[in-house]
């Protein structure tokens, strides 16, 4: 008993040190992700727009990088249209080539560029940061007369980076530049941009980040104190005419931590640079061919973007598909990294700030909440007690630090007090079991029989319904095979094939899993599983439709990412067979779709097998059925996936579907109405609502014998959407029979017959 004591007591303690090895990955990072959702989102202001370099904008004034010419034409416009500042995100390090104008007359984009300059007094340039490049003397003084900020006071900073080299934008732009800024963003570990270093030293002086000296101006030139937590802008002049210090927290490592706005890049204040430029060519075609021709969409331009930038901070970055300049954030996963400096400026003119608290801090937290519950757990007797309390104080430690980021914005670390909290939590329930012999035992053999997660729990809830047999439940089954995946086989080593399954498993389980479903059982490449048991739920005809809606959204990016993983060098990370697997089904053109059929009704499921090995399965008539819709997809070529009429009228209005034929499956004599889910009704475009009406009524004119009508219908819902061969397979069927008196027969080996005095199909074949 002393030495169970003693080990209870070192068990916070060993927790607390084995989960502060967490604090060396990125989970900490994705927690701080989680939190900030928690916060009103950040305000995105008016006078800070995002001015993109995007498609629309090369498509407009050619090839990227564009010409000097053009940020020279820019520049002016976007003055001319009011901006406060033009932040260029943007290196210009190498002198622009000589050209030739439209008069053949040599022409240098540079000087164009050094006049725009020259003449803007809101033009901001830049320069980067490493540690390698030699910089020459007189580039380096302009550089400090424009970066070098004068009214800077330093104190007890000990966490800003320093940096041996710098590559600045050429001398003869930086000279004309109303400030300049470093541009260096660097990304966590798992490649996340969180965080932006707000000053940096070099040479023992210390340098602004890029849109820095651009705020400092709209803040009206604020005395600026570097500490090593903090930062201050003393008596900053906000826009609103309020006058205030504006207390920029540091994270631990001295950087600034980034709250992106919880929508997209493309929802940001921004414009398209393309639009800006368009105004400088509408005035070039005004003095060639007449004002008359360009004076509608000239005044409503400059009338748009007077009201844009007006008093703005302009930022101006690449954001093309063509362009490199991506990372990922909390919220995109091909995110714009000039975001970067937008989200940094909506921050400091909303002073929206998150801080962090020194790893110490989280620690000690954790070891007190892992005592708690090493204490509590040791002094509740039950089982039952001991899990309910210990997950109560688990939830209670979260609890706590969320509240507390919600009303201070400091963030205590949420990894090292979860995982020492659960592992404590598990340690004890684990001590626990180890004192009951006989339940260690049910539970060992309970997990050696049964793997669904959902089952388990049930047999630990309730031990006696863990044996032979089982129950009449309303529920769904789900069906789904690989179309063609015999040729799959033809083409791959049986090593590149299981590794192919098993990626391809492992996406399509989860997904059901995740709407409460329960793997049956795998048969090589199908899926077979039911929603509804052993957990019993209400909606499971809807969440069985919901998971197959997603396998096939998952579908379509699983067939890009083999196509985009092909086309490159094998990831460091990925196994062999399964890279030369995706290899072959490109080279070959094989790509993976999906068929699913989905029933819902009476079925029996429990556990089948043996007292020695059981597996908790389903059986019945509506069982059957469900494979047979899987097969029926074939027939009708339809987008993947098929429900019975039973599973339809569980689904309500969430969803999307389209209505096929009566039909009598192999096996099953009792006719019933086919249904194709198309989407969920949400996501469900105006065109696409249009077109299952259309859809509707050309079935209602089938089934009332108004053939001609019908496949009129049918005909122009095909050349609407090609990609639609469902609507082709009915043009078909009506023109080779229906329009001609005659109806398919087994003979006519159309796949289906056609019963007129029960008015439905008779599928030939699976």
């Amino acid at each position: 008993m002393t030495k169970r004591k003693s080990f209870s007591f070192l068990i916070p303690f060993a927790c607390v040190a084995a989960s502060s090895l967490f604090l060396f990955t990125s989970i900490e990072s994705k927690f701080s992700d989680l939190f900030q959702r928690i916060l009103p989102a950040t305000q995105l202001r008016d006078d800070v727009v995002m001015v993109g370099i995007d498609d629309f904008a090369i498509e407009q004034i050619g090839s990227f990088p564009f010409t000097r010419d053009v940020y020279a034409d820019c520049i002016s416009v976007m003055e001319e249209m009011g901006a406060e500042s033009i932040v260029f995100d943007l290196s210009f390090i190498d002198s622009a080539k000589a050209s030739v104008n439209d008069n053949f007359e040599p022409f240098w984009p540079d000087e164009v560029m050094e006049e725009a300059l020259s003449k803007s007094k809101s033009t901001y340039l830049n320069f980067t940061f490493d540690y390698f490049t030699d910089i020459d003397e007189e580039t380096l003084s302009v550089m400090n007369e424009k970066a070098l900020l004068k009214n800077l006071e330093i104190k007890n900073d000990g966490t800003t980076e320093r940096f041996t080299g710098v590559l600045s934008t050429i001398l003869n732009f930086m000279q004309y530049a109303a400030g300049a800024g470093f541009v260096n963003a660097s990304p966590d570990s798992d490649n996340f941009y969180r965080r932006v270093n707000l000053f940096a030293k070099y040479d023992g002086k210390y340098y602004p980040q890029l849109t820095i000296p651009a705020l400092l101006k709209k803040l009206g030139n604020p005395k600026i104190i570097v500490e090593g937590k903090k930062i201050t802008l003393g008596g900053a002049k906000l826009p609103n005419g309020s006058e205030k210090d504006i207390v920029i927290p540091r994270g631990n490592d001295g950087k600034f931590i980034l709250k992106y706005p919880p929508v997209q890049f493309n929802d940001y204040n921004y414009l398209s640079i393309g639009d800006i430029y368009r105004v400088s060519l509408l005035r070039l075609y005004m003095a060639e061919d007449g004002e008359e021709a360009y004076i509608e969409e000239y005044t409503k331009l400059c009338h748009a973007l007077k009201k844009q930038l007006n008093s703005a901070l302009c930022i101006v970055g690449t954001c093309a598909t063509s362009t490199s300049d991506y990372g990922v954030n909390q919220y995109e996963a091909q995110y714009p990294l000039p975001g970067v400096h937008y989200t940094f400026a909506n921050q400091v003119l909303n002073g929206d700030f998150v801080g962090e608290s020194p790893v110490w801090v989280s620690i000690l937290y954790a070891l007190v909440f892992a005592i708690l519950i090493v204490i509590a757990t040791g002094k509740i007797k039950s089982t039952g007690g001991k899990i309910i309390f210990g997950l109560l104080l688990i939830c209670l430690s979260s609890t706590i630090l969320l509240v507390y980021y919600k009303f201070t914005r400091i963030y205590l670390g949420e990894i090292v007090p979860l995982i020492s909290s659960i592992l404590a939590y598990i340690s004890s329930i684990v001590l626990g079991f180890l004192s009951a012999s006989k339940d260690k035992k049910f539970i060992t053999n309970a997990f050696s029989q049964c793997l669904s997660k959902d089952v388990v729990n049930q047999i630990v809830a309730n031990p006696d319904s863990f044996k032979l047999g089982g129950e009449s439940i309303q529920m769904t089954a789900i069906f789904t095979d690989i179309q063609k995946f015999s040729s799959f086989s033809e083409l791959l080593t049986a090593a590149e094939l299981v590794a192919l399954l098993n990626y391809y498993l492992t996406e399509m389980s989860d997904i059901i899993m995740e709407e409460g479903g329960t793997i049956d059982k795998y048969e090589g490449d199908a899926i077979i599983a039911l929603v509804g048991a052993p957990l019993k739920m209400t909606d499971h005809a809807k969440r069985a439709v919901k998971a197959a809606l997603k396998m096939k959204q998952v579908e379509k990016l699983m067939n890009a990412k083999i196509k985009e993983i092909a086309s490159a060098p094998k990831p460091q990370e990925m196994e062999e067979n399964l890279y030369n697997a995706f290899k072959i089904m490109v080279e070959n053109g094989k790509e993976i779709f999906t068929r699913i059929g989905i029933n819902s009704g009476e079925m029996i499921a429990g556990y089948m097998g043996s007292e020695n090995k059981k597996n908790y399965t389903m059986m019945g008539n509506n069982v059957n059925l469900a494979s047979r819709l899987e097969g029926v997809n074939k027939q009708y070529s339809t987008f993947g996936i098929l429900v019975s009429e039973a599973t339809y009228k569980e689904l309500g209005d969430e969803i999307l579907c389209r209505r096929l034929d009566r039909v009598q499956v192999v096996n099953v004599n009792t006719p019933l109405m086919l249904y194709e889910p198309l989407c969920f009704k949400e996501n469900a475009s105006e065109q696409l609502q249009k077109y299952a009406e259309v859809w509707e009524s050309a079935m209602k004119d089938f089934e009332h014998e108004d053939y001609k009508n019908a496949c009129d219908k049918f005909k122009k819902l095909s050349e609407a959407n090609p990609a639609d061969k469902v609507a082709a397979y009915y043009v078909k069927l009506l023109e080779k029979f229906f329009l001609k008196g005659t109806f398919p027969k087994e003979e006519d080996d159309f796949g289906v017959a056609y019963n007129s005095a029960l008015k439905c199909f008779r599928l030939l074949s699976k």
